[in-house]
């Protein structure tokens, strides 16, 4: 899955010029600047997909609080969320920078 960390530096580099040949972010997807509120779909995985976030149920619950009480503070509105034992996607709305 993560095969970078087995490429060798002379893979690594050939991997680099082909993106930047294509013009494609080195290692994310783009950052567009916009003016006013932005929708975005964040996900986010625990390191080398280990069931961290959901060791226990208790644990995945007490994440979901964690991460909604966050985007209560900080988003204008959050469409869906979806947590699962090992990485979560949430679809929001901010006017934050």
């Amino acid at each position: 899955m993560y095969n970078w960390r087995n490429l060798t530096d002379e893979q690594r580099e050939e991997v680099l010029r082909q993106r930047k040949g294509k013009k494609l972010p080195w290692h994310s997807p783009p950052h567009r600047d916009f003016e006013g509120p932005k929708s975005f779909l964040i996900t986010a995985a625990c390191y080398e997909h280990e069931n961290v976030i959901g060791k226990h149920p208790d644990r995945i619950a007490e994440f979901e609080h964690l991460l909604l009480a966050t985007c209560e503070q900080l988003c204008l509105m959050v469409f869906a969320w979806c947590i699962l034992p090992n990485h979560y996607h949430i679809l929001l709305r901010t006017d934050k920078d």
